[in-house]
């Protein structure tokens, strides 16, 4: 059985399309469902390109879903014509289908960044309106040892924080496997479904921290890892070795579908309160979601101390 090693190849995010067939509460990218027109495959592959020219080996081709694309098995070649490896991201529904997997594995799929919100059907779906959980599952197990780096997301919420424990338990027999546990962005439909959401970061850290000390007691050599996104680093103290983004990724480049390049990623819309200004890792560190500083100012907040 072949272990899935992180690809060190620079990757490319391509928004490939921002419909999807889940409806998750805290989709962050709900603005653009129905604005933002497909672009054309011809014009995704000149992104490809674009990547390639600037040194990126992988294309992941991201949305929305992007496996609501018809076309993306001709995408997924074209990335391949270009002499680049693909993955997605992507909620998983479709890879449960063990036909449409085996496509794309025949095609070289190398990565796969899929979602899992509950340990359950129930605490799954109560968060991405979708029956999604008995797909994502299926298409973890076909995924296990063939080779592909597979990343699993849970966004921490109410209704899941305290079954964080038993995601990453029904998770950690597919090892090699990373479960990242990250803190759910105040934007798009989290506006909405803020009573069902809203864990005040702090708290949702520290569960986290502690998930990342458990598994790591639990399963030490397995393969399986817990990791941390999306929190100023102050509010992970115990888990500094286990923060994870796209640069951890070597995610360098990304493109939405509504822009014609590609450019630099980054940690996204984020805010430095006053007391960020005299900490030492504020070098490091990717600042705070603007919607918690609206809602909780430095609450939470400690500066690292100057050595």
């Amino acid at each position: 059985m072949s272990a899935a090693l992180p690809n060190p190849a620079v990757k490319a995010v391509l928004k490939i399309t921002y419909k999807c067939n889940s409806r998750c509460l805290f989709c962050r990218a709900s603005d653009y469902r129905d604005p933002v027109a497909d672009e054309p495959a011809e014009t995704i592959l000149k992104k490809a390109l674009m990547a390639k020219a600037r040194g990126a080996g992988m294309i992941l081709f991201s949305g929305g879903e992007p496996t609501l694309r018809r076309d993306l098995f001709l995408l997924a070649k074209g990335v391949r014509t270009l002499g680049m490896d693909f993955g997605l991201i992507t909620n998983g529904a479709m890879l449960g289908n063990r036909e449409y997997l085996d496509r794309l594995l025949a095609l070289g799929l190398k990565y796969v960044h899929t979602s899992l919100h509950g340990s359950t059907a129930a605490t799954h779906s109560r968060l991405t309106c979708a029956h999604t959980f008995e797909p994502v599952m299926a298409a973890i197990e076909r995924l296990h040892g063939t080779g592909v780096e597979l990343h699993v997301n849970t966004v921490i919420a109410r209704a899941n924080i305290d079954d964080l424990a038993a995601i990453g338990d029904l998770l950690a027999p597919f090892a090699p496997i990373t479960h990242k546990l990250c803190l759910a962005e105040p934007r798009g439909f989290f506006e909405e479904n803020e009573a069902e959401l809203l864990v005040q970061p702090e708290l949702a850290g520290r569960a986290a921290c502690q998930e990342v000390i458990r598994t790591a007691a639990a399963y030490p050599g397995t393969g399986f890892r817990t990791v941390i996104e999306g929190f100023p680093l102050c509010q992970i103290r115990t888990a500094l070795d286990s923060v994870s983004n796209l640069e951890t990724h070597n995610i360098i480049f990304m493109s939405e579908g509504f822009e014609d390049e590609i450019y630099r990623s980054d940690h996204g819309q984020r805010e430095f309160p006053a007391i960020c200004d005299g900490c030492a890792m504020r070098p490091s560190c990717p600042g705070v979601y603007p919607g918690y500083v609206r809602r909780f100012g430095v609450v939470g907040l400690r500066a690292f101390r100057q050595r």
